[in-house]
Formats: C-alpha cells, sequence, structure tokens
C-alpha cells in the first residue's frame, strides 16, 4: 500500500477542485458498454485511492491494481462490488463542459458592461472546444486609452480577450491582412456574435466577411522571391543533414516556410501553429503534411524532399543565383 498522508491536498494539486469521480462496472464475459454507472464522491476516492498507483493515467484507474487482501477495505468505501464485473474509476473535469457562451457573456458583465459589439471565436464557437480550449474573444468599446490583448481565467475557462474601439480593430486588421494572418477576421466572420448594442458588430461581421471572402493580397515579386529563398536555403541544409537530430530541426522549419509558400502560390490566408496545418487542409496540402510525418517516423526524408522541390516548381523554382537583397538604409 502506498504512503498516502495528506493524500487529500495531493488529490486537490494533481487534479484540481473541479473533479468529478465515477465508478465504472464493465462484464467479464463479454465487450461493449459499461453495464453500471454511479457517482463517487471525492471523499470516497481520496479514501480508496491508497490502494492503487494513478500516476501512469490519473483519468482512467483500474480497481484490479487494488491487492486482494485491500479488496474488501474497497467495498467497506464503495460498497458491494459485483465478482462479474471488471471496475474503473474514471475522473472528468466538472467545469470546462459548462456552457462557454454563459461564461463568455458573465465576463462581458463583469468588465464591459457598455461594450457596442462582442464576439467569441475559436473552437469554443465552432463547438469543438475541449478541456483544454480557451474563450477567444473580440470586444468593442466606445472609449480606449489603447487597445490591448488580456489573458485571465474565468470560472475556470482560460480567457483570450482582445479589446478595441472600432478604428483600432480596423488597424489591426489591415496590418493582419498585409502580413496574410488576420486573426481578428476570422473571429469576427465565422465566430458567435455574443452582443450588438448599437448595430457595430452586424457591420463588423458583414465587412470581415467580404474581406476574408476577398482572400490576401497578391504576393509581389520580392515576397515569392525571398519566400522562395527560404524554403531553398532550407532544403539545401535537408539535403545535406548527416545528423538525424539535425534533420529533424531542420525538417521542422521548412514544414513551416514550404507550407506557407504553397498557400501563397494558392494567394491562401497563412496561420500559425495548429492553424497553418489547417489552412494546408483546406487548400488540399495534405501531402505536405504526409511526408513530413513520414520523415519524424524515421522512413528516410526522400518524399519531403520531393513535395518541397513540387511546391518551389509551382512557385517559379528554386532561388538560389542571383538573390539579392540590399539593407535598409539607416
Amino acid at each position: 500500500m502506498r504512503d498516502m498522508a495528506g493524500d487529500e491536498d495531493e488529490v486537490r494539486h494533481a487534479y484540481g477542485d473541479n473533479i468529478g469521480w465515477r465508478l465504472k462496472g464493465y462484464s467479464r464475459q463479454h465487450n461493449g458498454a459499461s453495464i453500471s454507472e454511479r457517482e463517487i464522491t471525492r471523499e470516497e476516492f481520496v479514501r480508496i485511492r491508497p490502494f492503487f498507483d494513478a500516476e501512469d493515467n490519473p483519468w482512467l484507474v483500474d480497481l484490479h491494481q487494488v491487492v486482494p487482501e485491500a479488496w474488501h477495505d474497497v467495498e467497506k468505501v464503495l460498497g458491494p462490488l459485483d465478482p462479474e464485473q471488471d471496475y474503473y474509476v474514471t475522473g472528468q473535469p466538472l467545469d470546462w463542459d459548462k456552457d462557454p457562451v454563459q461564461a463568455a457573456r458573465e465576463v462581458l458583465d463583469e468588465r464591459y458592461p457598455l461594450a457596442r459589439a462582442a464576439f467569441l471565436g475559436g473552437s469554443v464557437a465552432s463547438g469543438t472546444y475541449t478541456a483544454n480550449s480557451d474563450l477567444d474573444m473580440v470586444v468593442i468599446v466606445h472609449d480606449l486609452p489603447g487597445a490591448f490583448r488580456e489573458t485571465f481565467v474565468h470560472r475556470g475557462w482560460p480567457v483570450e480577450l482582445f479589446c478595441h474601439t472600432v478604428e483600432s480593430f480596423q488597424d489591426f486588421v489591415a496590418r493582419d491582412t498585409k502580413d496574410r494572418r488576420p486573426p481578428l477576421l476570422h473571429m469576427c466572420a465565422e465566430g458567435f456574435l455574443m452582443l450588438d448594442a448599437d448595430g457595430t458588430g452586424q457591420r463588423m461581421r458583414a465587412e470581415a466577411r467580404v474581406l476574408l471572402d476577398a482572400g490576401p493580397p497578391p504576393a509581389t515579386t520580392t515576397e515569392l522571391e525571398d519566400r522562395r529563398y527560404g524554403t531553398t536555403d532550407l532544403l539545401e541544409d535537408l539535403i545535406g543533414a548527416r545528423d538525424d537530430d539535425e534533420l529533424l530541426f531542420v525538417a521542422a522549419r521548412l514544414l513551416t516556410c514550404v507550407g506557407e509558400l504553397a498557400l501563397v502560390v494558392q494567394n491562401r490566408w497563412l496561420g500559425h501553429g495548429k492553424w497553418l496545418m489547417r489552412r494546408l487542409r483546406d487548400a488540399k496540402e495534405d501531402e505536405i503534411v504526409d511526408s513530413y510525418r513520414a520523415l519524424v517516423r524515421g522512413e528516410g526524408p526522400e518524399r519531403f524532399i520531393a513535395v518541397v522541390e513540387h511546391v518551389l516548381a509551382a512557385a517559379g523554382g528554386r532561388m538560389e543565383d542571383g538573390y539579392r537583397r540590399n539593407a535598409t538604409p539607416r
């Protein structure tokens, strides 16, 4: 039996205060859904936890880890258990699956009661949120000394808040559009319009949709050459890599460069991290990701190299000989 002195504090530290626990029983005779299920209290969980090791997978605890000598003590806490069932204790957060829109509205009511418009974007607005999702909010106010971004927690939800006036919003959108990454446009055009006090929200949503549908500005010759040069340079590093770790690091950087180049050629919006992957998927550029995945799995870089060469050819070919950029005057 493990030494679990101060166990309740350990449970609170490891899992947070907003975890609920459930006892599930499955038939030993056949596979399928659970045949018994009931809630157990935090106190009950704390009392039985000394009998098993939950470090490997704390969200799914197999009661068969309990030694036979201690089984009677477990039943004293949980009550009689059916010997024909295999039992598991599962934990799940209690707060993250509460209505995120309501939580976002509370933020508005408490912090910005006089806001003109507010949008809730990201995975919450699309209904694909998870326990790790946050509330991405754009709030438009009338009088603001300066636009700002703020991160905080409300009712268990991490909040990423972008506060603007209409004018500062437009300034940021213009800058982001030039860079081909307009997160504010996406939040307003595709998110949930939570508040529209005076028609500002509807106007901003309509304008955002028009701008998104129009796509980014066409790439200039200079931008395209710069991107071709950067991709070519990393491709040469990849081909010449003789160290496995070096290969992985170069390939990771090249994945971003070639992915962005492919999107620029198609005149599509860009994105960082997971959003770059989603933009590539929308553009039917799955082979870039698939070939990179093959490299990471140890299948060799040849497939990834061939895909990069193909993207470069579509962009105008490799850019090496004759590339020159003058330094900006100081």
